[in-house]
């Protein structure tokens, strides 16, 4: 008797790096056959990659941003195969799983932490995201999070435990951290950087809600005779770039933060591990860049508003946590850092520790073992 492959739909509005670190994974497995679907394909606008990402590992199909008619019947015809969407960013998911739920279908959803922006929302948008999420709650559905800070958000929304599965971002876990070291000082060559400057890494979009604004007020009141040594290397761009050149402007921090725009992954990488710790500032963010830190070998700093920092850093251990916008603990962390030389190799020795743990192979297996 021929050994049948078990079906499983990844619903996508586009291609990402990290979820397709769990793709190139899943494709190693003989027991599952895996479908990709996305709004967007390669061409989209909206992420400016290199290379195909859609098409990466696997050749995908491409259901798109206007209503799918045949893409839709597609899914619920075929309720022998399981299906995984990853939020509700178009139309089609937005009915798939309203069509799932009439239809008492079991699938799986994966979604961040939700924003929260209610305040600043229209009565229709309030009254239509509590029906999505009541939807959401009542489907025959599993839920995975990412995080354990989305977790508990989604508890606040009502969700049951059984229902909740902490899923997190991956990355590929980098064991040789070598060829990175050696790319990153070529990077920071062209800044012109004593020998001994004590360099801090962080990046992501520029935007109020990731807190860099925090970071640099932690910067201006650090003292003077360890001022002198420090360099701040902010990667990213956004809303709030004009604002934060002005804040550092206005500190007269200009010879200590740079604002460097988007690098290559591999570069940010390299970047980080010539660093002697990385910050994750953020007021709010589902997971973020704390598993960069970590994987290039870097004590972290992070906030209690970063999704990533609450799920992976032991406090003392490979990294600090303070409280949203104590920018005075933030600078104390700092400090303490630059201070105890050997604490800081330790703790980016434990980081790095705390990254190999977390395989993308890990992924699979939480996947494979909740989903419906």
């Amino acid at each position: 008797m021929k050994y049948q492959k078990q079906i499983l739909n990844l619903i996508q509005d586009v291609a990402t790096p990290h979820n397709n670190v769990l793709i190139s994974e899943f494709l190693k497995r003989e027991d599952i056959e895996l479908k990709l679907w996305y709004s967007l394909g390669n061409k989209n606008k909206i992420y400016n990659w290199e290379y195909d990402i859609t098409n990466e590992y696997k050749k995908a199909n491409i259901y798109g941003s206007k209503l799918n008619f045949k893409f839709l019947l597609n899914c619920i015809l075929h309720r022998n195969e399981k299906y995984m969407i990853v939020g509700w960013a178009n139309i089609n998911t937005k009915l798939l799983h309203l069509f799932f739920f009439l239809f008492r279908q079991e699938f799986n959803h994966w979604t961040d932490m939700p924003s929260d922006d209610r305040k600043n929302l229209c009565i229709t948008k309030k009254i239509l995201r509590s029906i999505a999420y009541w939807v959401l709650r009542n489907s025959r559905a599993k839920v995975f999070a990412v995080g354990k800070t989305s977790i508990d958000s989604l508890k606040k929304l009502k969700f049951s435990n059984k229902k909740l599965i902490n899923l997190p971002i991956f990355i590929e876990v980098e064991y040789n951290l070598s060829h990175f070291i050696t790319k990153g000082k070529y990077i920071i060559d062209r800044y012109n950087f004593k020998k001994n400057d004590f360099i801090i890494s962080c990046g992501s979009r520029l935007e109020h809600e990731k807190g860099y604004d925090i970071l640099i007020n932690a910067i201006s009141i650090i003292p003077k005779y360890i001022l002198n040594n420090l360099k701040l290397i902010i990667v990213g761009n956004g809303k709030s770039t004009s604002e934060l050149i002005e804040l550092i402007n206005q500190n007269g921090l200009n010879s200590h933060i740079f604002i460097e725009p988007w690098l290559k992954i591999d570069d940010f990488k390299a970047l980080i591990s010539v660093s002697d710790i990385f910050i994750h500032p953020a007021r709010f963010d589902s997971y973020g860049g704390t598993i960069l830190g970590m994987s290039m070998g870097k004590p972290v700093i992070g906030s209690m508003g970063a999704g990533a920092a609450v799920d992976r850093i032991i406090n003392g251990h490979n990294g600090f946590l303070y409280e949203t916008d104590d920018y005075i603990t933030l600078s104390n962390n700092i400090i303490y850092l630059y201070n105890n030389p050997s604490v800081k190799k330790e703790m980016g020795y434990n980081a790095h520790t705390t990254s190999l743990k977390w395989h993308p192979s890990i992924g699979i297996k939480i996947i494979i073992e909740n989903y419906i």
